[in-house]
């Protein structure tokens, strides 16, 4: 038989509501033998069977929207900032979402208690949204507070996504913009920990269609090989087709590609058919003097990519540098 609790906002079980009507031991017991699952502390929720077919990056993803609902239950009238409002806009980041959950202060001073950490409020004039229910402040401000908090490639990561302008046809409008971003970045200056959203800031693009394509830059970037062109476009007349090479070096005709998968353009939009990759491949390297490819594992071990690209006569221009924390 069904348990029944009672529900609150966002379907949780609240400890306090199930203290309320005598019935916390229930809660507790339901708790151990894995029918509820804790949130934090005082909220449960049902596990949820979509959870089964999620990756693992989606399933923390989940886990940390649901950690923000449940604060925003506990807290009076919350606005979230930073990773909160970044995950409730659903954009992605790269390693781990935190334990803690960003909110405005009310007061120029911030503050950190258990799970919720109080942003210093550094102006007055904070635009306030609505973000996946919740109110949050404007994405550009979310922005900046995430490249204040996260790691470079955490913070580039959703920067990239944000900034997004995809080629596909009636694809929806960009979260927001560099420009929109670095206005406000600019409006708010001085403040603390503005070198680091510089960092990010200036690396963005809006041509990155992958999260694995944002974290490639920064390892060629690591490596000191030259920067690549972005979604070049590669007639392929054998095929009739146009390709969009991830990242291609005119200078040295080296073509690098983030993922394995065809990226086609046909009559000036993305086409939704994939041709056969190897015939994709053979039209491409046909063209060029070297095709490397690679994919997540490669990344995060980092010296597959420097090898290939070595390999096919891509030259180190610039020092090393060390951009990406190691998982």
């Amino acid at each position: 038989m069904t348990e029944s609790f009672p529900i609150a906002a966002h379907g949780f079980v609240l400890a306090r509501d199930m203290r309320a009507a005598g019935r916390e031991s229930e809660l507790y017991a339901a708790a151990r033998a894995g029918r509820l699952e804790r949130i934090r502390t005082g909220a449960y929720r049902r596990p949820s069977g979509a959870e089964a077919e999620a990756s693992g990056p989606e399933r923390d993803a989940a886990r940390y929207r649901d950690l923000v609902r449940a604060v925003s239950i506990s807290l009076r009238t919350p606005v979230f900032t930073s990773y909160a409002a970044i995950a409730l806009a659903r954009l992605p980041i790269v390693g781990a979402w935190p334990k803690h959950v960003h909110v405005m202060s009310r007061d120029p001073y911030g503050s950190r208690r258990g799970d919720v950490v109080r942003v210093a409020r550094v102006t007055d004039d904070l635009p306030v949204i609505t973000t996946g229910g919740l109110a949050t402040t404007s994405m550009e401000f979310s922005l900046i507070q995430l490249c204040r908090h996260a790691p470079l490639a955490a913070a580039l990561v959703a920067l990239d996504a944000a900034f997004h302008v995809s080629r596909a046809r009636n694809a929806p409008d960009p979260y927001s913009t560099i420009e929109a971003v670095r206005a406000e970045h600019d409006r708010l200056l001085p403040y603390h920990g503005s070198r680091r959203v510089e960092a990010a800031l200036s690396r963005a693009t809006t041509d990155s269609d992958s999260p694995l394509e944002t974290m490639s830059r920064l390892v060629i970037e690591e490596f000191g090989f030259p920067e690549p062109v972005l979604q070049h476009r590669m007639r392929l007349p054998e095929l009739h087709r146009d390709a969009l090479l991830d990242f291609w070096w005119p200078e040295h005709r080296i073509v690098g590609e983030a993922d394995g998968r065809g990226k086609y353009m046909s009559g000036g939009s993305a086409a939704d058919a994939v041709l056969d990759e190897k015939a994709r491949e053979d039209a491409i390297r046909s063209q060029v003097a070297g095709f490397v490819r690679w994919d997540w594992s490669d990344l995060w071990r980092r010296e597959p990519i420097r090898d290939r690209l070595l390999a096919v006569g891509l030259p180190v221009v610039r020092r090393p540098l060390h951009l990406i924390v190691h998982r």
